[in-house]
């Protein structure tokens, strides 16, 4: 999420040792204070560390041994900031997730379908653990359209309605399941909403409201993301659009490790 210009990596992990990095849950206030931390903890060059500063919240691109993530963490939560060191191997990876264009709300579960109809995979509402949607525009999602438009609406009445002063959006949704790890990710107007039976409707974006609406449902364990309980309850639009689908796939990379994280002795509660 954060670039890096260093030549040299500062703490990297040996052979033996597993790789960590920091993930850091809050903007930063004080970029100068941020960046001296960095240089001072971590042995950044100043060019870095100000480039760091300015990508927060999000997870530090360098790996470190476990050691030096706790301590930079601990150094920046010092700020008054919340971060924490993370196992590398605790941090999903959704640059190959399964792209769902068929699925339903069952009783026992989320159905994901074939191309055929056939059920290719069932996750079962306890397992489902993390979901994260929002509003992307279009042309970042590269994603063909089977209405002639969506545009993000902005009166909490119905989820298909349209402001001519908005730009031209898309609904994606990621879903993180456990035991194992299952990586999905929907767009909304690549979806066969059939098991909706006379809830659908010929606009994809009320259908997708009503899927999303049966999963928070069903799921009620699973930890919605912010900008998911601002779409479901039809709040203020800015608080569910992403000005990319890449910054909605890093926010809720992030978001993710905030909900494992959030009980954590390493984490304190900060705003």
């Amino acid at each position: 999420m954060l670039a890096s210009h260093s030549e040299k990596e500062p703490a990297e992990e040996t052979s033996q040792q597993p790789a960590y990095r920091v993930a850091v849950f809050s903007r930063c206030s004080d970029p100068d204070q941020f960046t001296e931390t960095l240089v001072s903890v971590l042995g950044l060059n100043r060019i870095d560390a100000r480039i760091h500063a300015a990508h927060v919240p999000g997870l530090l691109p360098e790996r470190l041994t476990r050691e030096r993530a706790e301590l930079a963490a601990a150094a920046i939560n010092r700020l008054g900031m919340s971060a924490a060191g993370i196992s590398q191997s605790d941090i999903p990876n959704l640059d190959h997730p399964m792209v769902v264009h068929h699925a339903a709300c069952r009783e026992e579960g989320l159905e994901v379908l074939g191309l055929r109809g056939a059920q290719a995979s069932l996750v079962e509402w306890p397992d489902l653990e993390f979901v994260s949607a929002g509003y992307v525009p279009l042309e970042s999602a590269q994603h063909s359209s089977t209405e002639s438009m969506v545009v993000v609406h902005s009166v909490p009445h119905t989820f298909d309605e349209t402001s001519e002063h908005l730009a031209l959006s898309g609904l994606e949704c990621w879903f993180i399941a456990k035991h194992p790890q299952r990586i999905y990710v929907i767009n909304h107007n690549r979806m066969n909403y059939d098991y909706l039976g006379s809830r659908k409707t010929g606009s994809a974006s009320a259908n997708f409201g009503e899927f999303l609406q049966d999963v928070a449902h069903f799921a009620e364990q699973s930890f919605l993301t912010p900008a998911t309980h601002a779409f479901l309850s039809r709040g203020p639009v800015e608080d569910y659009a992403f000005s990319t689908a890449e910054r909605l796939k890093q926010t809720t990379q992030l978001q993710f490790l905030l909900h494992r994280v959030i009980d954590s002795e390493h984490l304190p509660k900060h705003e």
